[in-house]
């Protein structure tokens, strides 16, 4: 996996105060030519010149400089969108904070390999764990967003578990991430793990990342690639490989990756590796959904863009027409649903882009509502909500899973900031189903408390329930559920979709629209008997108005005129339709249904409600 097309490592030095048993950049001297001032510039000018937007100060230590001031500024000055650090952050207090945050200093990727002085042991610096802390604690205070940049070896896997709860708890909303590196050779070989077992403790430690709200990311060009872990270990989130960044140097493609959907991108296993190990095993990825799901289509800030608002229309109770400002305030889930289509495994969106995204939605007069991945991992969330509720004439919105809202103290604090209405997807009535269509066990037991706190601070709670094949049998129940557990609530029924390429097109998990409608009127029945509405099915994620049980009754649903090409060319229409009465109104059928099952199931409807 290649660093990004448009992020660039410029060296500063090759000293280092530390001496961590891993590492082999490490020298005792500088080439003061190589380093000087106007050299590194000249980097900095040609990465820029070359089509980079990050610039990246590394080392040895970057701060044993006394100009790394003057560089950031150089950066800044020519044209670096971010400019980050890597640092040990032993050598930073507050005044070198500062200066380096007022030069244009975004980002600190700091090493930190625990949370205890055991972490002297691996750098042999006594005392640097503690000067580390300092060091990010500066930084913090200065305004730097963080970075923590993890080597996984032999003596540092004891030491990681417990690292992603420690920042999260010290760094708080200033944490962006834990990057994680897997050094192939060092100075002691003994410290060095296989991908077998580098793959075991990157489990383990993305178990632990879930648990602290954190970000994992795998560092581009010093992990193992994604076909050293077992099928169906969902680790795909780590990864993220693109074309346009071409392929390593010192990399070498193994007869496995003929057949791998990645090897146009993948630059494949270490030579390094491989000198001093035997070839892993690999598992290629032929599965043309997970290709997906580890690719991007141009660079990961494009891809930010591209993906950080989606708008979709409804309507007021009034019927009038409003559009709602869907905003991933990040990407990153603590659930893993098959059908989902957000790309997990973009990093989080820079905070400016958001606190924009949200202004331009106020400004638009849309609906904003916050989502994610799982917007509740976000350490911001609170914030945000503050802002969408001060820019925004319509209640403040959030998409969730509700786990993290089993905390009371988060759910005071987001209806103090300006929350009314939470999104909360349930997507089954027990645990076995939700937690087998979520694969994420012992969740659903969080989200139940998560949204019995929500209905006790008085937020208007919409359960959203995605119609798949593991969960169609349990519609009604759900209803059941919802009408008796959290009175005044109101149920939306979405309909899985192949939305993008990321979902899988398959009769396990997509049944016929037909084959659910059964089971949708017995819910509609139980919602009638017990007082509970519901609602979605006009929607883009809802179900095509014709196929839709007589009991709901079109003239009580918000149809809306739908402008032209609103749906860039995601729905399609059967030959029935032409001669239906509500064309203007009904999306029609999703394309990848459509390939999948036809539309032959569509019906024409003679006369549309005024």
């Amino acid at each position: 996996m290649a660093r990004p097309a448009n992020t660039a490592n410029v060296m500063t030095n090759q000293r280092c105060n530390q001496a961590c048993s891993y590492c082999n950049q490490r020298s005792a001297t500088d080439d003061l030519r190589a380093i000087a001032f106007a050299r590194v510039c000249a980097q900095i000018d040609a990465a820029l010149a070359a089509g980079a937007i990050d610039i990246r100060l590394s080392g040895g230590e970057p701060t044993l400089r006394g100009d790394l001031e003057r560089l950031v500024a150089h950066a800044k000055s020519a044209g670096a969108e971010r400019i980050s650090l890597e640092t040990n952050g032993t050598l930073i207090d507050a005044d070198r904070a500062r200066a380096l945050c007022t030069a244009g200093l975004t980002t600190a990727r700091v090493n930190l390999v625990g949370s205890d002085e055991r972490v002297d042991q691996v750098t042999r610096d006594p005392g640097g764990f503690q000067q580390t802390l300092l060091g990010l604690d500066a930084l913090v205070a200065a305004g730097a967003g963080i970075e923590i940049l993890c080597a996984l070896t032999r003596s540092t896997q004891p030491l990681v578990g417990a690292l992603p709860a420690f920042v999260a708890a010290r760094l708080g909303t200033s944490l962006r991430a834990i990057e994680v590196a897997v050094p192939v050779d060092g100075p002691d070989p003994r410290e060095l793990l296989s991908y077998a077992e580098a793959a075991i403790a990157l489990q383990a430690l993305d178990v632990a990342c879930r648990a602290a709200a954190v970000s994992l990311r795998a560092m581009p060009g010093q992990a193992p690639p994604p076909c050293v872990f077992p099928p169906r270990s969902r680790m795909s989130h780590l990864y993220s490989f693109s074309p346009e960044a071409g392929k390593q140097a010192g990399f070498r493609q193994l007869p496995a990756c003929e057949r791998c959907l990645l090897n146009d991108r993948c630059s494949g296993i270490s030579e390094r590796y491989l000198a001093r190990q035997a070839a892993p095993s690999l598992t290629p990825i032929v599965e043309d959904r997970l290709r997906r799901s580890l690719s991007l289509l141009g660079t990961v800030p494009e891809q930010i863009r591209r993906e950080l608002v989606n708008r979709s229309l409804s309507g007021l109770p009034d019927g009038t027409p409003i559009y709602d400002e869907i905003i991933r305030i990040n990407f990153h889930c603590n659930q893993a649903c098959e059908f989902c289509f957000v790309s997990t495994h973009l990093p989080t969106a820079e905070d400016a882009l958001v606190e924009n995204a949200i202004r331009d939605g106020g400004a638009r007069g849309s609906r904003i509502v916050l989502s994610g991945g799982e917007p509740t991992l976000h350490k911001r969330l609170v914030d945000f909500v503050r802002l969408a509720a001060e820019v925004s004439r319509h209640p403040v919105c959030l998409q969730t899973n509700a786990i993290r809202l089993d905390d009371p103290k988060l759910v005071a604090a987001l209806v103090t900031a300006g929350l009314s209405q939470a999104f909360v997807s349930l997507h089954g009535a027990t645990a076995e189903i939700s937690d087998l269509i979520t694969s994420a066990p012992n969740t659903f037991v969080r989200t139940v408390v998560g949204l019995d706190h929500l209905h006790e601070a008085s937020v208007t709670i919409m359960l959203n329930f995605v119609i798949c094949e593991s969960n169609r049998h349990q519609i009604a129940d759900t209803v059941r559920m919802i009408a008796t557990r959290w009175p005044g609530a109101t149920l939306n029924i979405s309909f899985v979709a192949a939305s993008t390429d990321l979902v899988p097109r398959t009769e396990e998990l997509m049944p016929r629209y037909s084959a659910a409608m059964p089971q949708l009127s017995e819910a509609i029945d139980e919602s009638v008997r017990l007082g509970l509405r519901i609602h979605g099915f006009e929607s883009m994620c809802g179900i095509p108005l014709c196929l839709l049980p007589p009991s709901v009754g079109l003239e009580t649903l918000m149809l809306t005129e739908i402008p032209a090409d609103f749906d860039q060319g995601e729905f399609v229409r059967g030959r029935a339709c032409a001669d239906c009465g509500y064309q203007t109104r009904c999306y029609g059928i999703r394309r990848q249904y459509a390939n999948l099952y036809g539309t032959d199931e569509l019906r024409a409807i003679s006369t549309a409600a005024t």
